[in-house]
């Protein structure tokens, strides 16, 4: 009776741990497959904002290369 005791609560711990392991490996596809879904629009924004600030740093470049043009037809007159 001892060593049918035993091995039940080997196989309980067996199969506890074996649960634990399925619920981790179950939360993390979930995760994964959130994350992956949210990753699309994540891009897009990225790239927006990367082209938004894009178009700002040209703005600026071109308004400070005009005034410098702009100063030099000055300052040969």
């Amino acid at each position: 009776m001892g060593a049918a005791l035993i091995g039940a609560c080997i196989a309980l711990a067996a199969g506890i741990a074996v649960g634990n392991a399925g619920a981790r490996a179950k939360r993390a596809r979930l995760d994964y497959v959130r994350t992956k879904a949210l990753v699309p629009g994540a891009r897009k924004t990225a790239i927006a904002e990367g082209l938004k600030g894009l178009r700002i740093i040209a703005t600026a470049a071109a308004v400070l290369i005009a005034l410098g043009l702009a100063m030099n037809v000055i300052g040969q007159r």
